[in-house]
């Protein structure tokens, strides 16, 4: 798993045309999203200034495990 952030202001999920949305909580909404073969998870805080992040996975089954709990965040 690689991970990176971008400032809020930032269009990322503009970046990831058929992004769907996952999750969401009081803290952020979770977008899976697929480009060029590479898994994506997009996490978009909703807190005002956070940064949003974008996970990128080898797999379906390294984004699923992720999802699920069965490997801890690097």
């Amino acid at each position: 798993m690689d991970a990176q952030s971008f400032p809020c202001g930032q269009d990322v999920l503009a970046r990831f045309p058929g992004a769907r949305s996952y999750a969401r909580d009081a803290e952020r909404t979770t977008y899976l999203a697929e480009r060029g073969g590479v898994r994506f998870l997009i996490l978009v805080p909703h807190e005002e200034g956070a940064e949003i992040t974008v996970l990128a996975f080898a797999d379906e089954r390294e984004r699923a495990a992720h999802l699920t709990g069965r490997v801890q965040p690097a």
